[in-house]
């Protein structure tokens, strides 16, 4: 789910960078008319970075699609990576759905809380037994929840993927 924040500011003019949930940033590379089952319909075509083309009618893209992170956001993101909360002592399972939401809906702040939490989960496991693992399918949301993040931050910020992760993980580092 998009937070309603971004609606308004999306424009999707071609050229424009956008995110799109859990498929992450791509570019606009078109706008244009087609018709479905006799009904035209405008459509926008949406080029992500990992070669996927996706093209979306133009109502669904303005409620899928949003603009990259401003500095407010990238603020808001280093914050939620400091922060330590309270976590849920559910089991994974339990958890999933939500954890699941928060990363569908591609609002960087949110995935900053997903990868806070997944960085405080190893953090604790490490400390009780010795071991810093997840569980497999928790570990894979965590580490697309990251991978997510890091790819708009280094746009927001204007530096490379790997300085972006590095970035992230000054974010996390705790004293001591």
């Amino acid at each position: 789910m998009v937070r309603p924040r971004y609606v308004a500011h999306v424009k999707l003019a071609v050229g424009d960078m956008v995110v799109y949930g859990t498929h992450g940033i791509g570019r606009v590379v078109a706008r244009e008319e087609q018709v479905v089952l006799g009904a035209t319909r405008e459509v926008v075509v949406v080029e992500l970075q990992d070669g996927l083309t996706v093209t979306l009618p133009l109502g669904r893209a303005r409620s899928q699609l949003r603009p990259l992170a401003t500095e407010a956001d990238v603020r808001q993101v280093r914050d939620a990576l400091r922060e330590d909360r309270a976590l849920s002592v559910d089991p994974w399972l339990s958890r999933r759905r939500e954890t699941v939401e928060k990363m569908t809906g591609g609002d960087p702040v949110r995935l900053a809380e997903l990868v806070s939490e997944g960085a405080q989960r190893e953090r604790m496991r490490l400390a009780k037994s010795g071991k810093q693992q997840l569980s497999p399918g928790e570990r894979e949301v965590f580490v697309k929840a990251r991978k997510l993040l890091a790819g708009e931050i280094a746009l927001a910020l204007g530096m490379q993927p790997a300085a972006a992760d590095g970035w992230i993980d000054d974010q996390l580092a705790r004293p001591g």
